[in-house]
């Protein structure tokens, strides 16, 4: 027994770990043997023949010991802080897996279960990796348990270094979102403070308001107590666009503005009160987005109820013809005026009076022009007066049918409607009223050099400034021009004195404006008769004058180039010797001169219509007949409205029957 074993060799049986898995009884390593030799070689003996005995049983290639690799590396530790655990631990996400997977290992000569795929690779470790001490691995082989609980530890240490981490992050965050709601209360307070106080003296400033309005108070209040009462309730202007304070102020103002405005006369004196209501515009006036939706802006309605009524009755009783005073008030108030206000004064007020007058107007019998009443209107209302502008042409054509050029008048009235009307406008009611009338005077011109009247010529000239330089020289290529041809044609066939020719064609052209010398149509006319002046000094009956095909040659190419001048005309232009002096030219005999001798002739009375024309023509009686001339032709009437060309001895015939 063991006692006897004891009591024999005198020590116990001390055990030995031998390494591996598979160093059973049969291991032959060097161990330090303790107690005596004798019987601890009969006990290795005896244990060795069984191992061999169960040796030879099992396959040779288990009977090979060790299957590892002695390793000769030392074993290496690592570690790892607080914070190197939380920052791999939130990069890699790691998390405690408390669903442990269930791992079947076949590979070895037993069939293990573990809890975990991470525990096949520790159980397949080489033993001295895992041997910590220097010994072999025991802890790995026969306390799994343990090794598992310590690394069930490490995970849960790791997982709640994490979620604190987390945690503390969370409140860090929630510390923050308290604070800027801490801070977002604050301002509301702050405000609610600030509007609780607004109210707290807007309740006084309406208590000390209803204590004066009454009668018995002693002390009423007037319009500067208004202004400061009411800088005091729109301070805030929350709070005055929240209650729409305007109410408040607006009944106390009202009465008192209409009893400063009483005695206001707005023709004469136009700017009457108007520093009050530029104090209360600043007060009042509010932006198009302020005030209540669908009500007029305060300051707009007190114009309308205070200032407007006192407007509205001066343009009832006002004279459009005195537009001065009115136009005055309009200026002066226009800055204050909203646009919807100042179009209900111009457009329901002012225009239909300003229509109604023009209706009225006689240009024949008004001795006020009426551009002096309707124009001063244009600075105000602009365009709008044009729906007038077609009957002011209308009246001014119907009475312009009478008119005759010699009569300034009619300019002075139309002059200052020039830039007002448009220019297509303008051209043609002066080709329409104005042109005719200038070519039935320029049509009645005697020219003649003796004795030359200009009045007609004047006339049409005067008109210069009004009609276009076009139209105007197409007036003088037709009823000027052919008479003046003729004229000179007839003086140069007579032999004359070249230096009175040459001075009588310069003091024609000059006195023609340079704006209308230089138009095609006049400039061709002088041009065609300087060609008859060199025509006429080539011919045989110019040489009985000595040098004076040399100077019309001069005068005609210097004339030409635009060289000649008055020093010219007085110094440079040589003398002409003549033998005589010249005869007159004869006088030519227009075809109205013709039908006054042929009505002396015959005893018949030939005398101007005075009044009355036909297509802008004069009318004469001729005996029994009436007839107007035009170029040299009579036209005599048939009917009331027709008009036929007659040859003077048929008309001889009609005027003695």
């Amino acid at each position: 027994g063991s006692s006897g074993i004891n009591a024999e060799y005198g020590e116990p049986i001390t055990a030995t770990l031998r390494k591996g898995r598979r160093t059973g009884m049969s291991y032959h390593g060097s161990e330090k043997k303790t107690g005596p030799a004798v019987r601890e070689k009969k006990v290795a003996k005896d244990v060795h023949i069984n191992m061999l005995s169960d040796d030879e049983s099992r396959e040779p290639d288990e009977v090979h010991d060790p299957q590892w690799k002695k390793s000769t590396e030392k074993v290496k530790y690592s570690y790892k802080t607080v914070d190197q655990v939380l920052s791999e631990g939130l990069f890699k996400g790691k998390k405690l897996d408390t669903n442990k997977t269930k791992v079947v290992d076949m590979t070895g000569p037993e069939i293990k279960e573990f809890e975990g795929y991470g525990k096949i690779h520790t159980q397949h470790s080489k033993p001295e990796q895992n041997n910590l001490t220097g010994r072999s691995d025991l802890t790995s082989e026969y306390l799994p348990e343990l090794v598992y609980n310590i690394s069930v530890l490490v995970d849960m240490t790791e997982s709640d270094l994490l979620s604190n981490h987390r945690k503390l992050q969370y409140e860090r965050d929630t510390i923050v979102n308290l604070k800027y709601d801490k801070e977002k209360k604050d301002t509301v307070v702050n405000k609610q403070r600030s509007a609780l106080d607004s109210l707290i003296d807007l309740t006084q400033i309406v208590t000390e308001i209803k204590c004066r309005m009454n009668p018995s108070s002693g002390v009423p209040i007037s319009l500067q107590d208004c202004e400061d009462i009411f800088t005091k309730i729109k301070a805030n202007p929350d709070v005055y666009r929240k209650y729409n304070l305007r109410n408040v102020v607006i009944p106390l103002l009202y009465p008192k503005l209409k009893e400063l405005m009483k005695p206001w006369q707005p023709p004469v004196n136009p700017s009457f009160g108007i520093d009050y209501f530029v104090t209360w515009r600043e007060l009042l006036e509010e932006s198009p987005n302020a005030g209540c939706r669908g009500e007029l802006d305060p300051f707009h309605h007190l114009l309308w109820v205070v200032w407007m009524p006192y407007v509205r009755q001066s343009v009832q009783t006002w004279n459009p013809r005195d537009s001065n005073s009115l136009v005055k008030l309009i200026e002066i108030w226009l800055p204050l005026l909203p646009s919807w206000i100042v179009n209900n004064i111009l457009y329901t007020l002012i225009l239909p009076k300003l229509k109604s007058e023009v209706d009225q107007w006689n240009p024949t019998k008004d001795t006020t022009p009426i551009h002096s009443w309707l124009q001063p209107w244009m600075p105000v209302m602009g365009d709008t007066l044009s729906d007038l502008f077609p009957t002011i042409r209308q009246k001014l054509g119907s009475a312009l049918t009478e008119w005759h050029p010699s009569d300034p008048s009619a300019k002075l009235i139309i002059q200052p409607w020039k830039g007002v009307w448009s220019q297509p406008s303008m051209d043609t009611f002066i080709l329409k009223c104005i042109v005719p009338k200038l070519s039935q005077s320029l049509s009645e011109l005697v020219i003649n050099p003796n004795h030359q009247v200009l009045d007609s010529f004047h006339w049409v000239l005067s008109w210069s400034d009004m009609v276009s330089s076009v139209h105007l020289a197409s007036v003088f290529d037709k009823h000027f021009f052919p008479k003046f041809t003729a004229i000179l044609k007839t003086w140069l066939s007579s032999n004359p004195n070249y230096n009175e020719v040459i001075m009588w064609y310069q003091g024609w052209k000059g006195l023609f404006p340079p704006s209308l010398v230089h138009t095609p149509g006049i400039r061709s006319n002088f041009m065609h008769c300087l060609d008859l002046m060199n025509k006429a000094v080539s011919s045989s009956s110019a040489m009985s004058h000595p040098g004076a095909r040399e100077t019309v040659l001069y005068f005609t190419t210097a004339e030409r180039k635009g060289e000649t001048d008055a020093t010219f005309r007085s110094a440079t232009l040589p003398t002409i010797q003549t033998a005589q002096p010249p005869p007159p030219p004869p006088a030519q005999l227009s075809f109205k001169d013709v039908l006054v001798r042929q009505a002396q002739d015959n005893n018949l009375i030939f005398v101007p219509l005075p009044g009355r024309y036909h297509e802008g023509k004069s009318l004469f009686k001729f005996g029994n007949c009436t007839l107007y001339l035009d170029k040299n032709v009579a036209y005599v009437q048939v009917h009331p409205t027709i008009f036929n060309p007659m040859s003077i001895a048929k008309l001889l015939e009609v005027a003695k029957s």
